[in-house]
């Protein structure tokens, strides 16, 4: 029943709010003349066709990279990690799939230099060259201070830049600027980090569940009309059955479809609400303590529900994280939202699809055969 923390978009819209409105409002933003080779606008900002397929033609690099050194380090078995390379080869063989993921991340990134600007929250110098220190320790698995005095390390280093500028066409400090964003990325991620509550509310429940897909209770496609009809019954059954004095534990082991509360006597325990589905924490919130309430529809199916008790809780390191990591995505969707991007008709006209997947040695192509 985990819902990666939607339960406080209220509370966090609040804050979210409250840093967006800081600065200029993304959408006051000086509207500049469109130029002919843009093919995509972020308030007023363009990204020209040029800087896109440049990005793109690094991606394809970097991607023929990592297949390369990946089958290094596996000894030509890619069976070890098929659906990572899976990914890498149809990204590779699909110029358009590529080309819009690519593009949705310039967009992102220009977004955060925007509001990173706006909000006066920006990498420094030092930030930028710790996150390329990193890139490349993990490359050449060569600690971070020992980069310098490695001639191993520079050597990759130099080379690692000269193929990437031949192939992508951009400039060193293009690609220096990309580490630059990626310390931008972390420093408006600890901003929000920041201001993310470091405890919650938190219920002991109980509940007995009605799936709409009883041979898979995880499944959360919407049901059909026999499916819920068939969720009702039970439910019912279940209503019936309490009504006429069965304990609640006996009627959770014998009907609910989540098997592993349904052991307990439909005990769930304690939750912090914003790891429950959306109304299963508001029950959870509102519902009178030791009542049963319902039904109770999530995407899982019918609950009745018992909320034995409450409290506010201190969150654990895992659990602040977790909720951090679910705050600033939050974040970032509602950048999105108040944002204008426009993709000009055309944008993925001409996509590279050079350095291509036959451009590794052929003894790798035969491993990505053996998997496919």
């Amino acid at each position: 029943m985990q819902r990666h923390h939607i339960f406080q978009v209220n509370r966090l819209m609040g804050v979210l709010l409250a840093i967006l409105m800081l600065a200029t409002p993304l959408s006051a933003l000086a509207q500049a003349p469109i130029p002919a080779d843009a093919v995509s606008v972020i308030n007023g900002d363009p990204i020209s066709r040029e800087a896109f397929h440049a990005r793109v033609r690094l991606v394809r690099w970097q991607y023929l990279h990592e297949l390369t050194a990946l089958y290094e380090a596996t000894g030509g078995n890619f069976g070890l990690t098929p659906a990572y390379v899976k990914n890498l080869v149809t990204n590779l063989q699909d110029p358009s799939l590529l080309g819009d993921a690519v593009l949705a991340e310039m967009e992102e990134e220009r977004l955060l230099w925007q509001t990173g600007e706006r909000l006066g929250v920006t990498p420094t110098a030092e930030d930028a060259a710790l996150r390329e220190a990193n890139f490349f320790s993990a490359w050449t698995n060569i600690s971070v201070d020992l980069l310098d005095s490695s001639g191993e390390a520079r050597q990759f280093i130099a080379e690692w830049y000269a193929d990437a500028m031949a192939y992508s066409g951009l400039s060193e400090n293009d690609i220096r600027l990309l580490f630059e964003t990626d310390a931008l990325h972390s420093r408006l991620y600890e901003y929000v980090a920041a201001s993310v509550p470091t405890e919650e509310l938190a219920a002991n429940t109980r509940h007995i569940l009605c799936s709409f897909h009883p041979a898979d209770p995880g499944d959360t496609t919407p049901p059909t009309q026999a499916e819920r009809d068939a969720a009702q019954t039970c439910i019912q059954g279940a209503r019936i059955r309490l009504a006429n004095g069965e304990d609640f534990a006996t009627v959770a082991a014998d009907l609910s479809d989540d098997a592993i509360s349904a052991i307990d006597g439909g005990n769930v325990g304690w939750s912090l609400l914003s790891f429950l589905t959306e109304s299963y924490a508001d029950a959870a919130r509102d519902a009178e303590l030791n009542t049963l309430i319902g039904p109770v529809e999530t995407e899982f199916g019918l609950h009745l529900i018992e909320v034995l008790d409450r409290q506010m809780q201190t969150l654990t390191d895992s659990q602040l994280e977790q909720s951090q990591q679910g705050y600033f995505q939050l974040w970032l969707e509602a950048l999105r939202e108040e944002a204008t991007i426009t993709r000009l008709p055309g944008w993925d006209g001409d996509l590279p699809t050079d350095p291509a997947l036959e451009a590794v040695d052929p003894a790798i192509l035969e491993a990505i055969a053996e998997i496919q």
